[in-house]
């Protein structure tokens, strides 16, 4: 299970200029911000940013399994105003299985 918790950035060990104008860069973990069926994952899920585009407005996030294999990837834009929203995916391998509830 993922831990869920909001994006992680240190900009202190990257020079401002190889991050986009929203801060984000390659390697950096990103707060999935909706459900995605198709994948398994649920908003608050943690992805892993790939490709960060479009000065930084545009973000294709590993999706991965515990044990480290690559489910799929999702497109975020990040909007003028900070908001995320997925507006695309591409699976790879079979989406996680249902989260079962520990006893």
């Amino acid at each position: 299970m993922m831990e869920k918790t909001r994006p992680l950035t240190d900009a202190s060990t990257v020079a401002p200029e190889t991050r986009g104008a929203y801060g984000y860069e390659e390697t950096d973990l990103f707060t999935i911000p909706e459900d995605v069926p198709e994948l398994g994952v649920e908003a608050g899920d943690l992805g892993t940013i790939a490709t960060v585009y479009d000065d930084g407005r545009m973000l294709d996030v590993e999706i991965g399994r515990d044990d480290g294999s690559t489910i799929g990837f999702v497109d975020v834009r990040i909007e003028d105003d900070g908001s995320s929203h997925v507006v695309g995916l591409s699976p790879i391998g079979s989406p996680r299985p249902e989260k079962v509830p520990r006893p």
